[in-house]
């Protein structure tokens, strides 16, 4: 599908227009109160594939699917921003072989969901420093990024080469590279410096794999978010478990420091 910047806005509209023609929604999500963010800690590749006694980097080409399904479903409910964590500062500590068919996986399937991407009205944005990645791949995340800008159903915030740590260091460092003050400055004033500002805060951040702990992830914005933590590995991840993580955040009140 060749979609030119003067046609996106048709072509997304079309797609949107069929898509809720055959898209099945779980009666019980309350589609005027569903999350605006969604954000994902992609926990569990190499543990499923473990499991199945296959190598480690199948794990990771079936968790690249789930990553493209779980965007895919959250644009369907309705949900406008889809963080998912996929690559992490501490992650270059894994074995070389092992980063290779991660990189692999990336080249072999991302410009070939480009196609998807824009099908979908899905945006890709990342937060992290790519230019750490081998060159090709920086140009092919930029090539989906260019192509998908004009993209508005939902957002797929890729974060990749990613810390909330070294994120903060990098605001602080740039506010005062650019503003060169050294007095006191608002939260407001400090979150436009972080990677893709104009995304809002994650409302519900989802764990797979049964690990309860946050792994550097998203640390400024995640101030006010729900969690849920789930048993199933990143690569059994399914749309109606989406829908029920959707469901268990439609129960809970959030009262954000008020009574």
């Amino acid at each position: 599908m060749n979609v030119t910047e003067d046609n996106i806005t048709k072509a997304e509209t079309k797609m949107v227009e069929s898509l809720d023609k055959v898209v099945k929604i779980n009666k019980k999500i309350d589609l005027n109160k569903v999350p605006a963010h969604v954000a994902f800690i992609m926990d569990g590749n190499g543990r499923w594939a473990s499991k199945r006694g296959l190598p480690r980097h199948y794990g990771h080409r079936i968790g690249y699917t789930r990553a493209i399904m779980a965007a895919k479903r959250c644009a369907d409910l309705g949900i406008k921003v889809v963080s998912v964590y996929g690559f992490s500062t501490e992650n270059w500590n894994r074995p070389q072989e092992e980063l290779d068919e991660i990189f692999k996986i990336i080249r072999e399937n991302m410009h070939r969901d480009l196609d998807e991407f824009l099908q979908h009205g899905i945006k890709v944005v990342a937060s992290g420093d790519i230019t750490r990645f081998p060159k090709d791949l920086q140009d092919k995340l930029n090539e989906v990024m260019h192509e998908t800008r004009k993209c508005t159903r939902c957002t797929l915030n890729l974060c990749i080469n990613y810390g909330g740590r070294a994120e903060i260091i990098r605001a602080v460092n740039n506010i005062t590279k650019v503003t060169n003050r050294k007095g006191e400055i608002s939260e407001v004033e400090f979150a436009k410096y972080l990677y893709n500002a104009d995304l809002p805060d994650p409302d519900l951040i989802i764990r797979t794999s049964g690990e309860r702990r946050i792994s550097n992830f998203l640390l400024w914005q995640m101030a006010y978010s729900e969690f849920l933590f789930i048993e199933p590995h990143w690569p059994a991840l399914t749309e109606k478990i989406i829908d029920k993580c959707i469901v268990d955040f439609q129960k809970r009140k959030r009262r954000f420091g008020k009574v």
